[in-house]
């Protein structure tokens, strides 16, 4: 066999390794927690803002996507998110419990990194120390299905979040 040929089959085969070995697609989030006004009774109280959001902002992927949420806490006091219901594949310790995640503290910053593998639905986050959860910090987040793998129903006719929680006219301290 001609050195050419070799060299050419070689370069065919390492292409065929390199397609084989594609990641999942990453998606990036960058996140900065703070307080501020809030109106969810009409009356103005101290809530938590993502991102200056009330709720906070929805996070849209899919099915085996990567997530990188980097979150920066300028509250005065210690934060933490749970990821309700998303699966945590590679980093089981990133739940959001207080006793297995660490809350960031203070002027500091965490970046949680998950997987959402082979899992579609709706779920949602939420801060999980103290009443914060009471105050805001909250949003939903959609996993949708791959396009190449066919769920058994029709494509829903609209996609609303809908976020429901109990509400006092005093703020969570």
């Amino acid at each position: 066999m001609p050195l050419h040929s070799a060299v050419a089959l070689f370069y065919a085969a390492a292409s065929l390794f390199a397609i084989a070995g594609a990641e999942d697609p990453y998606r990036f989030y960058s996140w900065n927690v703070t307080y501020g006004d809030i109106y969810p009774l009409g009356v103005r109280q101290t809530g938590l803002l993502i991102n200056g959001q009330f709720p906070g902002p929805d996070i849209h992927s899919v099915t085996n996507d990567n997530l990188i949420i980097n979150v920066y806490n300028n509250l005065n006091e210690s934060f933490l998110l749970s990821w309700n219901g998303v699966q945590q594949r590679r980093n089981s310790y990133e739940d959001g419990v207080y006793g297995t995640t660490c809350p960031i503290p203070p002027g500091k910053n965490f970046t949680y990194m998950l997987q959402v593998k082979d899992q579609i639905g709706s779920f949602y986050y939420y801060p999980s120390l103290g009443f914060h959860k009471a105050a805001g910090g909250f949003g939903g987040i959609r996993i949708l299905s791959r396009p190449r793998i066919p769920v058994p129903f029709p494509d829903p006719a609209g996609d609303y979040t809908v976020l429901i929680g109990d509400w006092y006219k005093s703020n969570h301290t």
